[in-house]
């Protein structure tokens, strides 16, 4: 592995520059100094430019690739680097790995074959139609392109792109699979070869860089897992874009978080995705994602696309600049800060992040309805100590093999809380719970759909006084032993849209007790027997979120942090520095306008805000507004030091000594 990088850039643009071969031309408006100037002017430290887009072009003198056709400048890249060297920006190299139309147009045996033996989908006609094999040919150009570069330039970084999991079936793999004793008709593990085929190449480049002399470049690649990145972390999300939502940067950064390692978020000036020249995003959302990604204990990077003359838009760069100048007020108030987080959602499967960024609508979910509710947690793959945390909560589909039970039987023996959900808790073959500490029954996936819950008098605060649906089914679970259940489950009169030659059942009333539990609790064990977390992302039903509050705090009493008068929408997170707590608020809201777009043009303003700390030793002695420098009186209650905010208009950080 490369050693951990010394110091993380603060203020990052990441710059595309993907063109079309009919772009004629490339690179004709280039000025060294204007281009470094409108950086250093936005405030950037750090920038990507580009070696090998993913139409396969360079944009250097190679002799190893095929430079742009349309290009105009001698040396784009090399100019460049020159120019942000000469202003203190330091900048890295973009290759683009995963894709390379040119040559595997013109070089089909680098082609990856699918399972059905084609090496082009041309019905998709998007990015991925054909893709390079970087177990063919592929391999040794691309790391002779690196090679040129290293030799050439004084970059500072290097980032690869598009290193998905999508599997190959050609000969060369095919070979590998029956040599490495793999199975070449069981998926899983084509795509295990895959992601070996992946790691052999970044492995290849690390040496490459330790052989040139730099062994303190910033590697990145992108799509490899997470937890095996060398030197930093680079969490790509464009917020406005449908695949992800604003949903997204909460639970990818406090999952990289969780690898103690250096991450930036990578958000977009782009209004709706990557390649939209003319989208450009408020002010107030840039704004949103960067004082998010600074809360989180992450620095910030923006995504741009150059035009092809490789002039900046001044306008993307002058909003990037208003942004970024916000941000300087809070990095000397982050330096050296650590968030701190008393609840942990454990996915094993997240040692694979992002590769199965896709699958993930449990975490999300998990992610925004603890955001909601002002709990201070990271997400965690369960590899690294547990220790720490009050609350482990595994959500929804998460089985338990026995390293992790071992894990969560010792956080229980610390008096530690438990959390599960649907068939979470389960052992790998689902064929009961992992655990003896629960005192259930698994009887099979729970046969109703839809179902209902009535929650105990005891847990009902802030709920309807009726019963509540349950959208998703979830596991059917019965109680052994002495349980306290705290949801009752009813089953409806027939599931949905079920048909009985007559009619299709389309509405869905409650008919009965189903006899078993929707939520029960074990001493500091308590389970939801439906997939409470991934039906908070699909349904957004605020009862859920509710009915998880209500029966978390009969084990968790004392959370750390206590907010009134904000809404659910609104972020607040806790941060350790020295005897210092900072608090950031957050006050913004999405909007969803149209079909799929989530929209930020103005923050929220936000009156008489009251945040409460758990006192955790030496209490209080002072609070101010860290921005502003105004003091504000400090005043104690059950346990908590609290604070009065006046406003909150978009943003505040609490400072607490």
């Amino acid at each position: 592995m490369m050693p951990a990088i010394k110091q993380c850039p603060r203020r990052a643009v990441h710059m595309d520059f993907h063109t079309m071969p009919g772009v004629y031309d490339v690179g004709a408006q280039f000025d060294p100094d204007a281009f470094s100037r409108t950086l250093a002017d936005a405030g950037v430290d750090y920038i990507t430019v580009f070696a090998k887009c993913n139409l396969g072009f360079a944009y250097y003198p190679t002799k190893i690739g095929t430079p742009h056709p349309g290009l105009k400048h001698p040396d784009l890249l090399g100019g460049m680097v020159r120019a942000c060297h000469a202003r203190g920006i330091r900048a890295a190299a973009y290759f683009q790995a995963g894709l390379d139309h040119e040559h595997v147009l013109r070089r089909r045996e680098w082609c990856k074959v699918d399972r059905d033996g084609k090496i082009y989908d041309m019905a998709k006609m998007n990015h991925w139609f054909r893709r390079p094999c970087l177990n063919t040919g592929y391999r040794d150009y691309l790391l002779g392109m690196v090679r040129e570069v290293l030799a050439r330039y004084p970059v500072d970084g290097l980032f690869f792109d598009g290193l998905g999991p999508a599997p190959c079936y050609g000969v060369e793999c095919l070979d590998g699979m029956r040599a490495a004793g793999l199975n070449i008709d069981d998926e899983a593990q084509v795509k295990r070869f895959s992601l070996e085929v992946m790691r052999k190449f970044q492995r290849d480049v690390e040496k490459l860089a330790r052989a040139q002399g730099k062994p303190d470049l910033l590697l990145f690649f992108n799509g490899m897992p997470w937890r095996e990145q060398p030197t930093h972390i680079e969490v790509e999300v464009i917020p406005t874009a449908p695949e992800y939502g604003y949903d997204a940067i909460p639970f990818m950064v406090r999952y990289a978080r969780s690898l103690k390692k250096p991450c930036l978020t990578m958000t977009g000036r782009f209004h709706r995705s990557w390649r939209d020249f003319g989208g450009l995003r408020s002010k107030a959302s840039l704004l949103f994602d960067c004082r998010q990604a600074l809360s989180l204990g992450s620095a910030c990077s923006v995504g741009d696309h150059a035009h092809p003359r490789a002039r900046l838009e001044p306008a993307v760069y002058r909003r990037i600049g208003e942004v970024y100048d916000e941000v300087k007020k809070i990095e000397p108030w982050v330096a050296g800060a650590a968030p701190v987080s008393e609840m942990a959602v454990v996915c094993p499967d997240l040692a694979e992040f992002p590769q199965n960024f896709y699958s993930m609508q449990h975490l999300r979910g998990a992610a925004r309805l603890l955001n909601e509710l002002k709990y201070q947690f990271d997400l965690c793959d369960g590899l690294g100590d547990l220790s720490g945390y009050r609350v482990l909560i595994l959500p929804d589909n998460v089985t338990v093999d026995p390293r992790l039970r071992r894990k969560l039987q010792a956080h229980l023996r610390r008096g530690g809380v438990l959390v599960s959900s649907a068939t979470a808790g389960l052992n790998p073959g689902k064929t009961g719970f992992a655990l003896p500490e629960y005192k259930l029954d698994y009887l099979g996936p729970e046969p109703h759909h839809f179902s209902f819950f009535k929650a105990a008098r005891k847990v009902a605060a802030d709920l309807p006084d009726m019963l509540t649906t349950i959208y998703q089914p979830g596991a059917a679970v019965r109680p052994r032993g002495r349980v306290e259940i705290l949801a009752g489950l009813y089953r409806p009169y027939f599931n949905q849209q079920s048909w009985d030659g007559y009619h299709e059942n389309l509405y869905i009333p409650p008919e009965k007790p189903a006899g078993r539990p929707a939520v029960v609790r074990m001493g500091n064990i308590l389970h939801f027997s439906f997939p409470l977390f991934t039906a908070y992302y699909e349904f957004a039903v605020p009862a859920y979120r509710q009915l998880f509050r209500n029966c978390l705090e009969l084990c968790l009493p004392d959370p750390m942090l206590r907010i009134e008068n904000m809404p659910a929408c609104a972020q607040a997170t806790v941060m350790r520095k020295g005897r210092q707590r900072l608090i950031h608020l957050l006050a913004y809201m999405p909007e969803l306008r149209g079909r799929a777009t989530q929209v930020i043009e103005e923050p929220l303003d936000v009156r008489d805000v009251t945040v409460w700390l758990r006192r955790g030793g030496r209490p209080v002695r002072s609070a101010r507004l860290a921005l502003s420098g105004a003091a504000l009186p400090v005043r104690t209650r059950g346990g908590y030091d609290g604070v009065a905010v006046p406003r909150v208009r978009g943003y505040e950080l609490l400072a607490l000594e």
